[in-house]
């Protein structure tokens, strides 16, 4: 979305285009949170195929994804609050804090949540998608899949 916004051809689009994005990333906000706690109160599963580089690879993605995409949710509307705006849900409700005094730290937020979203998100995607297509090419879910009866 900041992609569009930054070649958006007029001032009235790119507020269009930042709405969209501050109204996602309110449900994508909610998401994230549940997810994370689900996976705090779950615990992550066992890595059970490929090599120990492997296994430790994808032990820091999985646990990067999830801290870098926590990190992200709250930086976004941290930005919006230390600016003193709110988030608007696609106009049904606004979310607000009063962190306009926090402006020192405003500028911070914002290269923080930028950073994250064009760079660091994008490429730890990558990296797990291509460790999931390495592994199902490789044949590595095989244990993971229910084997037939024996007659015995």
């Amino acid at each position: 979305m900041a992609w569009w916004r930054a070649r958006a051809p007029n001032d009235t689009v790119e507020d269009y285009v930042i709405g969209i994005h501050i109204s996602l990333g309110f449900f994508a906000f909610l998401f994230i949170v549940w997810r994370v706690a689900y996976r705090l109160y779950e615990g992550f599963p066992a890595a059970i195929a490929g090599t120990a580089p492997e296994r430790w690879a994808a032990y820091l993605v999985h646990r990067a994804l999830l801290i870098i995409l926590t990190l992200q949710v709250l930086t976004g509307p941290l930005y919006l609050f230390t600016e003193g705006d709110a988030v608007n849900v696609f106009g049904w409700f606004s979310v607000s804090l009063p962190l306009q005094s926090s402006e020192a730290i405003h500028e911070l937020i914002e290269e923080i949540h930028v950073v994250l979203g064009v760079y660091v998100i994008p490429g730890l995607l990558l990296v797990h998608i291509g460790g999931a297509i390495r592994h199902y090419l490789a044949g590595d879910n095989a244990a993971e899949a229910p084997q037939p009866p024996t007659d015995r």
